[in-house]
């Protein structure tokens, strides 16, 4: 499992946390590729080393265009939606988005669709936030976190006049976050920075879990900070249940459960429905039958997920779906640790998951496309394959 956690040195903002992920490993040529086959008016990208405060990291520019548009939400979510990109990154654009147009409704009192971006509409911010959904892709992260966020006081002058720090648009973003003061007077989270943390990390973003460090990535900002380097630096890792290490209890991890009662679809396509869910990280997709109103049958379709993938599964639902609404509360999912291995049967080989609590391996489970396949060469049921590849696991133990 890998997770992606935001250290907030002095702050975030798109091109800072394009920069910190392809520092951190995203191939930075294949999200160029991507970049130009995506349909968007994308001019030039570039990544550069740079040096700040001591640290080495990068920083990623986009040729600004001359005179950017106020393009409104309806308009950049056809952009969007039109773009040929990958679903997660797609779906995950649209949620940074989505959050900063519900966001800047509350401040200036509108329907999203009817809220015009004016610097966030430029296509260099459009980029930024696509380019920082497909590094997330490129880098295989599924779980985030975040530290304390650096707030300057003071003002910024933008395209509404004199805003007050952090202005109301990221004030709004960042409910439910840890605010760090500290000196200087520059705008150290920007919109985009800061609906980039809420679509990834939630409402309530989680601290640093243990973590098997496997890469860091820098981007540098633009500005200067007392005591402090304007960077961002990102850690990703392989997530560690507490329960791996001795004497710890088993993971306990927020999650949002997302339900839609549907009676009026072609059963054909919750199976594409469902792929198309777990593809963009759901955890788990249950269907279960209901009766629902004028005694007509229905199905109660469940989606399991780690919080910060609400907006982009909720998408998928009210798009691939007939559903006119979802619900969704949040839940707390205790999990083992898990292993996958590969184990030889008298059939061929097996890979089986291992789920581990404390460093004990407590349960076992084969994996079915592996013993249907030898279960058909082999001429045998499917549950010998299964139940011999247990046996072996079992027989053999596995090491902690």
């Amino acid at each position: 499992m890998s997770h992606l956690h935001f250290d907030l040195v002095g702050g975030i903002a798109g091109d800072m946390a394009v920069a910190a992920l392809a520092d951190a490993g995203a191939d930075f040529a294949e999200l160029e590729r991507r970049l130009r086959d995506s349909r968007l008016p994308v001019t030039r990208v570039s990544l550069d080393r740079e040096w700040r405060g001591g640290l080495a990291g990068a920083r990623f520019a986009v040729e600004v265009e001359r005179q950017p548009p106020a393009r409104d939400w309806r308009t950049i979510r056809a952009l969007l939606e039109q773009a040929a990109l990958p679903d997660r990154a797609r779906g995950l654009a649209l949620s940074i988005f989505g959050e900063l147009a519900r966001a800047e409704a509350r401040v200036h009192g509108c329907e999203p669709d009817d809220v015009h971006f004016h610097e966030v509409g430029a296509m260099d911010s459009i980029v930024d936030i696509v380019a920082t959904a497909l590094a997330v892709e490129l880098l295989g992260a599924d779980s985030f976190s975040c530290g304390a966020v650096p707030v300057c006081a003071g003002s910024v002058h933008g395209s509404h006049g004199e805003l007050p720090l952090p202005v109301p648009a990221t004030a709004r973003l960042l409910v439910g976050f840890t605010l760090l003061p500290i000196e200087g007077a520059i705008e150290t989270v920007t919109p985009t920075g800061a609906a980039i943390l809420r679509a990834l990390c939630g409402p309530r973003p989680a601290p640093l879990p243990p973590l098997r460090l496997a890469a860091i990535g820098c981007g540098m900002g633009s500005a200067e900070l007392p005591g402090r380097p304007n960077v961002l630096r990102v850690l990703l890792g392989e997530r560690l249940a507490p329960g791996s290490v001795a004497g710890a209890p088993a993971a306990r991890q927020d999650a949002v459960v997302i339900e839609a009662a549907i009676d009026d679809m072609d059963p054909r396509i919750y199976g594409a429905v469902s792929a198309r869910l777990f593809a963009a990280g759901a955890l788990d997709v249950t269907l279960a039958p209901l009766q629902m109103k004028k005694q007509r049958p229905g199905t109660l379709l469940t989606v399991v997920a780690r919080p910060e993938l609400e907006g982009v599964l909720s998408g998928i639902l009210l798009r691939e779906t007939t559903t006119l609404g979802v619900r969704s509360h949040d839940v707390r999912r205790t999990e083992l640790e898990r292993r996958f291995e590969t184990v030889e049967t008298r059939f061929g080989a097996v890979r089986v998951k291992l789920g581990l609590l404390g460093g004990e391996v407590v349960n076992v489970s084969a994996e079915y496309d592996d013993c249907e396949r030898l279960a058909a060469a082999a001429g045998v049921p499917v549950k010998d394959v299964l139940a011999a590849a247990v046996a072996v696991t079992v027989e053999h133990g596995s090491p902690a």
